[in-house]
């Protein structure tokens, strides 16, 4: 069952299981066509998006009709959820219904998560908000990205844990080394010690300066502990 519990959805998933409750329909049950017709009509009737989807997700059963109703109400949440999880719809024009809403989270969630988006299309819309929240998703979920796009918006962002994960896609020294300073100067040291452990191009030495000065004893023990290649073992022992 591809019910939703982020904050987007959740709600809308109590209340579908309310109404299925309300009319005492079981998970996973099966309906007879009549009460499949009934249901629908009256989700209709509501012209309610979050239904739609959700009936159409446990029954496959007239998809167009619950379709229809998100396309016309310009539903950008439910056209993503639609386009992602439910068979033979529109992927075309529920993308549409998401580029028209304008909003970023969505229409760069539809390039990560949806088969068959217009990935091209969607990395313009991406690239030109110059949202570093959502340069990172796409670093992250879409596979072959140019991470050459994205990486001056991650880099002005500053955010360490946007820097992490662009020094995942680098190889050239000179630029890991410009992030490695930029996570130093965030003073995360959550981040200074991930960057220890998983990149092997790290300058170990000056991220444990960095936390040698700092001064937190339980910094320093713990990036001693966890980082392999860190020479401060010594101060395990205080």
């Amino acid at each position: 069952m591809n019910y939703i519990f982020e904050n987007d959805y959740s709600a809308d998933s109590l209340r579908w299981m309310r109404k299925r409750e309300d009319k005492n329909i079981k998970f996973k049950s099966s309906l007879s066509q009549e009460t499949l017709e009934s249901l629908q009509e009256e989700i209709i009737a509501e012209n309610d998006s979050a239904f739609a989807y959700f009936f159409a997700i446990e029954f496959p059963y007239k998809i167009y009709r619950m379709q229809k109703i998100i396309l016309d109400k310009k539903d950008a949440k439910y056209a993503l959820l639609f386009a992602q999880n439910i068979k033979y719809c529109d992927i075309k024009a529920l993308q549409q219904v998401v580029i028209n809403s304008k909003k970023i989270k969505y229409i760069c969630k539809f390039a990560c998560f949806v088969p068959n988006a217009d990935i091209n299309y969607l990395e313009k819309i991406i690239l030109k908000s110059k949202d570093p929240k959502y340069a990172h998703m796409w670093l992250k979920h879409v596979k072959d990205c140019n991470i050459n796009k994205f990486k001056n918006i991650i880099l002005a962002s500053k955010k360490p844990r946007y820097l992490f994960e662009l020094a995942k896609h680098i190889k050239d020294i000179n630029e890991i080394a410009l992030i490695e300073d930029l996570i130093i100067a965030s003073g995360s040291f959550m981040y200074i010690k991930l960057f220890a452990e998983k990149n092997k191009l790290a300058n170990i030495d000056k991220l444990e300066q960095a936390v040698l000065n700092s001064g937190n004893c339980e910094d320093i023990k713990k990036f001693a502990k966890d980082v392999p290649r860190s020479s401060m073992k010594k101060f395990l022992i205080l």
